[in-house]
């Protein structure tokens, strides 16, 4: 299903970084296609942000298949999301507390099915991205540790927070979310990626899934 597509039948919530990307971009070229503009596109932004460097249309117009006016489009919409929600202002975000995490995470609360979010922070618990990782049913989200470990390295992370919603509105982590939980703690460990929380979200508040295995 194409993003636009999925937008329109499923929401904007569901769409992964790299589809929104795609939607902005819009068409390829000749001998490359909008989904490879859009990955180079993700590509140059995700150095900025990682780099803590201004993304302006000359980072972009050296990507083949982008022009003057879709590197405008691109950045005008990255300066939108900066202006209305704060997330790209030049102050370097921390996070090094679980309610900190939580006021990212809190558009959450009114998802109508469940969704699985991954907060990535590197050594100096800096802010380097959010992504969504999984979309389950209206009462189950199908999550495999594998995924979160992918989206850990890619992003050169050291540390990260992983947040699901629960539709019904109870925070109350369930035996299975515990489970999961211990499990994705301890495949990071192996990579040396350490979990700092999991955060579930109901409609009102929020609670921490306890971490610590079992002896």
């Amino acid at each position: 299903m194409l993003p636009r597509e999925k937008f329109l039948k499923r929401g904007i919530s569901v769409l992964s970084d790299i589809e929104l990307i795609q939607i902005l971009v819009g068409s390829g070229i000749k001998g490359r296609g909008f989904k490879q503009i859009a990955q180079s596109v993700m590509g140059v932004v995700k150095e900025c942000v990682k780099d803590s460097r201004h993304l302006g249309i000359k980072e972009l117009i050296g990507i083949e298949g982008v022009g003057e006016v879709l590197a405008m489009r691109i950045v005008a919409g990255i300066e939108l999301g900066r202006r209305v929600y704060g997330i790209y202002d030049e102050e370097i975000i921390r996070i090094t507390d679980s309610n900190s995490a939580y006021n990212i995470f809190k558009d959450m609360r009114d998802l109508k099915r469940e969704r699985v979010d991954l907060i990535c922070l590197n050594s100096r618990f800096e802010y380097i991205c959010r992504e969504s990782i999984a979309l389950g049913s209206l009462n189950c989200a199908s999550l495999s540790p594998r995924e979160v470990l992918y989206t850990s390295i890619i992003n050169n992370s050291a540390f990260v927070i992983l947040a699901h919603n629960h539709p019904s509105g109870d925070s109350t982590p369930s035996q299975e979310d515990i489970l999961l939980t211990r499990t994705i703690h301890s495949s990071l460990e192996l990579v040396g990626i350490q979990l700092l929380d999991h955060i579930v979200i109901g409609k009102n508040n929020w609670k921490s899934v306890e971490i610590g295995v079992d002896k």
